[in-house]
């Protein structure tokens, strides 16, 4: 594994664009397109002499982006999410899950309690369609993979920034108030 670190930077690019191909072959979405590009441009890139973080972050990755399981995991969210409104999701309604479903996670809040109804009442409308309520439901079901939330960590840890904190809870959070409510 530690041989993983120790690629040169175009073997590692070359792990990550294989990566990337395997999960967009035969995409024709524009949106997923430019997701795509973005992952190829974000290669990690390890300083010359690595901390022992990076080092581990880098193998971590490169077993992530390595395990058929993620690939297809992956694979599906960019398969489910050719027809769905995940741009418009992830612009305005992303901000305001974190605002409070965040909070909502941290205080123990149940998503099924009435004060849970109360908090996701501000995040979603109540007289969203069920359509719409089902394109969100299967939205906040892709943002909240765990995996994939880590593979930006691991970018994050790697290019020596703090990675942001966790969404996937209030994402989760969300979904369950949606089911339990809606």
């Amino acid at each position: 594994m530690h041989e993983l670190a120790r690629l040169p930077a175009h073997e590692r690019q070359q792990l990550i664009d294989g990566f990337v191909d395997r999960v967009f072959a035969d995409i024709d979405d524009p949106d997923a397109l430019v997701i795509a590009e973005f992952m190829r441009e974000m290669p990690p890139r390890l300083p010359a002499d690595p901390t022992s973080a990076q080092v581990d972050a880098w193998i971590e990755l490169a077993e992530l982006v390595s395990d058929d399981d993620f690939q297809h995991t992956m694979r599906q969210m960019v398969l489910r999410g050719g027809s769905d409104n995940r741009i418009e999701f992830g612009l305005t309604v992303r901000p305001v899950i974190l605002e409070h479903a965040r909070p909502a996670v941290e205080k123990g809040i149940t998503a099924g309690s009435a004060a849970g109804r109360a908090i996701l009442d501000r995040i979603v409308p109540a007289d969203l369609s069920d359509s719409e309520s089902q394109a969100l439901l299967e939205w906040l079901d892709l943002v909240a993979e765990p995996r994939v939330e880590r593979y930006w960590e691991l970018l994050s840890l790697i290019d020596n920034r703090s990675p942001e904190p966790s969404s996937v809870p209030a994402f989760a959070w969300v979904a369950a108030a949606l089911r339990a409510h809606r």
